[in-house]
């Protein structure tokens, strides 16, 4: 689990300290700093493989270091830091140093870009072998097609113990859940493709892919990362809202929740006042405890640099310092409209 990361001269931060909980939510403006979070930890995480380069491997590949530095202030080196076990110094393009070891057996990283692929007639099978599912989810049903019947032994608990306790089985409780349909994934005889279809109740079973909603496919993609995950993990997801109705939003928060109080750690960026509000009524609804909830809010400092402001939740989920731009736009047009 990630219990602090440290930034140091990375792109908009000057010199920012961040706590993680069970469910961790960014939140802001565009080109405020949130998937620069995310790169750092990524940039952690590929430091820590063998032979691996901080900004250039499989899950980021964002530039130079000389590219990256904070312009506001000038930085000539960058500093990142993880739990105050492992660090990085990173002076140019060509070196850095390392404090510490990598704590790989803490933090096995799942990270789920949001660049899906989204829908297709047939997805790629993972020829290389093992149970990879790739950071744009591009081998999410070879992985469904490979573990479809295994039974859930996956030290995660069970939300509905009436459900099919099987992978395949908790992949379409909880795509029912959110958006009524349940998805079925097979390999192709004697190619290396995967045909997906999807079932709906008043409709049946063999729907493809092209002939459903783009949402489902994508938050499809998502559960089935998620769910491959196991207790003690990190999952990361880019904006899980897209394509997905406000409803649907809600619902997959509650998924969220569910993974959280299973031991699973969740960072969240989103620009989704669905997923922001969704949270604040799992925590009202005693889904989730506030103290294992952290939503942070990225805002401009004086000198340029971007800072994360922890938003404060009472048990209601009520915010108790509310910031301007903080999901409030929906105010600010009713106020127009209604001429307040």
């Amino acid at each position: 689990m990630i219990q602090t990361i440290h930034i140091k001269g990375l792109k908009c931060f000057d010199d920012v300290n961040v706590g993680f909980r069970k469910l961790n939510i960014l939140a802001g403006a565009n080109s405020i700093g949130k998937s620069t979070i995310l790169q750092a930890i990524l940039a952690l995480v590929q430091s820590g493989k063998d032979g691996g380069k901080p900004f250039c491997g499989e899950y980021i590949n964002i530039g130079k270091a000389s590219e990256l530095r904070n312009k506001y202030i000038g930085s000539d080196v960058i500093e990142i830091g993880v739990n105050e076990e492992y660090s990085l110094t990173i002076p140019d393009d060509i070196f850095w140093r390392k404090t510490g070891e990598f704590p790989a057996a803490e933090l096995n990283v799942r990270y789920v870009s949001a660049d899906r692929v989204g829908v297709r007639e047939t997805y790629g099978q993972n020829i290389r072998g093992g149970d990879e599912i790739g950071i744009r989810c591009e081998y999410a049903y070879d992985y469904l097609a490979k573990h479809d019947m295994d039974p859930w032994q996956n030290n995660l608990m069970v939300y509905d113990e009436t459900s099919k306790l099987t992978f395949g089985g908790q992949v379409n409780y909880w795509l029912e859940k959110i958006l009524g349909y349940t998805v079925y994934a097979e390999e192709i005889e004697r190619t290396t493709l995967i045909r997906v279809s999807y079932g709906k109740g008043d409709i049946g079973n063999g729907i493809s892919p092209v002939n459903v909603g783009t949402g489902v496919s994508y938050i499809a993609e998502v559960i089935i990362s998620a769910l491959s995950c196991k207790k003690g993990d990190v999952l990361i997801i880019e904006n899980p809202e897209i394509h997905l109705h406000p409803s649907a939003q809600t619902e997959f928060v509650l998924f969220l929740t569910h993974l959280a109080k299973c031991g699973i750690q969740i960072i969240v960026e989103t620009h989704s006042d669905h997923i922001f509000n969704g949270v604040r009524t799992s925590v009202h609804k005693d889904y989730i405890d506030k103290e294992d909830v952290s939503i942070y809010f990225f805002q401009k400092k004086e000198n340029g640099c971007s800072e994360p402001v922890l938003i404060e939740l009472n048990d209601e989920g009520k915010v108790l310092n509310q910031k301007e731009g903080l999901f409030d736009q929906i105010k600010k047009d009713l106020d127009v409209i209604l001429g307040w």
